[in-house]
């Protein structure tokens, strides 16, 4: 069954973090305003912006733009894609969100909730999309069983190719590295309801994902102390 947003006109908060895959994400949120009045396509008051990284110039530039009201009166929605999003750029919309235009609303929409600050997260309403099944496994997950499963010498070799990516290959790395992390937090959860032991290799995986959002995160360390600090796991 195709997912839903549980919100209507009347419970609309004024800020969302949704996590979900960006296209996954805005088709849903698009779907449930049409479904309380509020339509996206040729509507002045509706903005949708995707960046690969949200920068504080981006999030001045939301402030500023969300400070203005809506024509005639009509709702201000800002739909808000992102795969990280600087500490700088964080402080900065701290503010707008404490402190919204009337009628406006956000929706930020990442794979990587955990990126952002607490003081941050604890001004949005949190959505958290079905998970995974177990049953559905991806190539990601097959390397990560082999990852948990694997000694230390086997886990070097398997991310060896993230840690020694070359200069024109990093952007693509960044990007293998954060499905891995977000591949191994996926099976750790599966774990974690078997063996409470976990807990402290998903805290890890964690703070590697949260690190990752950075400007110029070093995989080789990231995934090194993932290797060495994550115990291994039977089958």
């Amino acid at each position: 069954m195709k997912p839903k947003l549980d919100i209507t006109a009347e419970n609309l908060h004024h800020a969302y973090l949704i996590e979900s895959a960006a296209d996954e994400g805005v088709s849903l949120v698009i779907e449930m305003l049409s479904g309380i009045g509020i339509e996206s396509r040729g509507n002045p008051d509706f903005h949708h912006y995707t960046y690969d990284t949200l920068l504080i110039a981006d999030a001045l530039a939301l402030r500023t733009e969300q400070s203005f009201h809506g024509s005639e009166g009509a709702r201000k929605i800002f739909v808000i894609t992102f795969n990280t999003i600087l500490s700088e750029a964080q402080n900065a919309l701290l503010k707008t969100l404490e402190e919204p235009t009337a009628g406006t609303h956000f929706f930020f929409i990442t794979k990587t909730p955990e990126a952002l600050l607490p003081t941050v997260r604890s001004r949005m309403q949190m959505i958290r999309m079905k998970r995974k099944e177990e049953s559905d496994v991806t190539s990601e997950d097959v390397s990560v069983r082999a990852f948990v499963e694997g000694d230390l010498a086997e886990r070097m070799e398997i991310i060896t190719p993230l840690t020694k990516a070359k200069a024109d290959e990093k952007p693509q790395a960044k990007e293998d590295a954060r499905l891995f992390l977000e591949s191994l937090e996926r099976v750790l959860y599966q774990k974690l309801q078997k063996d409470q032991g976990v807990a402290h290799a998903l805290e890890y995986v964690l703070e590697a994902r949260r690190a990752l959002s950075e400007r110029s995160p070093s995989l080789k360390v990231l995934l090194e102390h993932i290797a060495l600090l994550c115990p291994r796991m039977g089958k």
